[in-house]
């Protein structure tokens, strides 16, 4: 990296960030073989055995429970000859042998079968040195798996920063209604850098009327960009150190939203929303209002979140590289187990009619959107004009109104619903990576 592609100053990004090859490769280098990656959650491997298969970054990894219970994540290669040794997205297995000249590893990552060994080896190949390479670092907070390549990197919470706030205090109310159920998963490939949907889910409320207008008229989605920014939100919120989250709602109003739509799906509804907001409230004890849910969010880079009402369950979606041109979304829909069967009806509904399903409306539009951003970054007439990030960058800090805004107490820097410093900070500290000047 030779020049600095991000103006913090004006907002001005770099178009040639989402389509060079040379700035791709140092952000494999720079991001994704340094920083903690989520690479799945717990409900996927409940059991000894169970595995996923994920990426990190454009590695293709195995995150497998052993038979002791503790989680790993492997590379997804032979030590001999670097094919991938598991072929499947899920499953449960006491061990994996490679197709290719039949290698086999234990859910420890040991090497234990070596065909021929002592025909074709004599009997001495040393096994130990030769098991799965494992990820060094990897921790489970809140039901999601960490995991990160860089021996050196810094804690897990260190690395959170203030987003851990959130997912403490809104996220794993969830752990107090007894964990999650796994609702939906699914996955696709799109064209696009994978920074745009990350960047957008960690701020972007502005594009919500435009983009997804369609399905607000459909009545698919209900939603109000009219009126003025009230106290209780929807907030965007920028978090140290380069995480960031939006459509962040408090107190009683979103509550109250969330208990009359509830009411006409039945009794048992109303009930789960209140024993939720109860939880909510136990979580957050002497704080002046209640953050009671939040749209979207992004943990930087590529794990994505999304929720909003406690009528829609909990997403964690992730974006994953191929290339500068191209991006593989993977997306896992939770829900509190203690959510009714109804409400399961409702979010799992909402998903694949409006939602974020490929075949929803919202990916449609978003997927487009993005698929051209993209395209408008290859050129060289295109790159001499950078893009804009600009919004509310004079105000940043010190908004009209904020005064009234019932957030005291919450961490992170609270903005408007129509602001762009999360995804300034966003590409702040991508750029501190992608220069080595920062740490993850």
């Amino acid at each position: 990296m030779t020049e600095p592609y991000v103006d913090l100053e004006t907002g001005a990004v770099s178009r040639a960030i989402y389509s060079d090859d040379a700035i791709y490769q140092q952000e494999l280098e720079g991001i994704f073989a340094r920083c903690w990656l989520v690479v799945g959650h717990e409900t996927q491997i409940p059991r000894p055995g169970d595995y996923l298969a994920s990426f990190m970054g454009e590695d293709p990894v195995i995150v497998w429970r052993d038979q002791a219970g503790q989680v790993h994540a492997f590379l997804n290669t032979c030590r001999h000859r670097g094919n991938r040794v598991c072929l499947y997205e899920r499953g449960n297995a006491s061990s994996f042998t490679c197709s290719y000249h039949g290698w086999s590893y234990d859910s420890a990552g040991a090497l234990i079968g070596v065909p021929f060994h002592n025909e074709a080896y004599f009997g001495g190949l040393d096994r130990t040195g030769l098991g799965l390479i494992e990820a060094p670092k990897l921790q489970v907070y809140g039901g999601m798996i960490f995991a990160a390549w860089d021996a050196a990197a810094g804690s897990l919470e260190d690395y959170l920063g203030e987003v851990r706030w959130y997912l403490d205090h809104v996220i794993r109310v969830a752990e107090d209604l007894g964990g999650f159920d796994v609702l939906a998963v699914s996955r696709y490939e799109t064209a696009g850098n994978w920074k745009i949907p990350a960047e957008n889910f960690a701020g972007d409320h502005y594009h919500n009327a435009t983009t997804h207008g369609s399905s607000y008229a459909l009545g698919l989605r209900r939603a109000e960009f009219s009126g003025p920014q009230l106290p209780s939100g929807p907030f965007e919120v920028a978090l140290r150190p380069g995480h960031g989250l939006g459509g962040l709602v408090t107190g009683e109003e979103p509550y109250e939203r969330d208990l009359a739509n509830a009411a006409k799906i039945g009794p048992e509804a109303v009930d789960y929303i209140r024993e939720r907001f109860a939880r909510l409230q136990a979580r957050q004890p002497g704080e002046r209002s209640i953050a009671y849910s939040f749209s979207h969010g992004n943990i930087f880079p590529n794990c994505a979140l999304w929720g909003g009402s406690a009528l829609r369950g909990n997403g964690i979606f992730s974006f994953h590289p191929r290339g500068p041109l191209k991006t593989e979304v993977r997306q896992l829909v939770l829900i509190p187990r203690a959510a009714p069967q109804s409400v399961r009806e409702v979010a799992y509904a909402e998903m694949g009619r409006g939602g974020h399903f490929a075949s929803g409306m919202f990916e449609q539009d978003d997927a487009n959107n993005f698929a051209q951003v993209t395209e408008a970054t290859r050129t060289p007439i295109a790159r001499r004009f950078p893009f804009q990030f600009g919004m509310g960058v004079r105000q940043e800090g010190e908004w009209p109104g904020q005064e009234t805004w019932d957030v005291r107490g919450m961490p992170g820097l609270i903005g408007p619903r129509f602001s762009e410093h999360p995804q300034r900070r966003f590409y702040a500290y991508w750029q501190e990576l992608v220069a080595g000047t920062g740490r993850p």
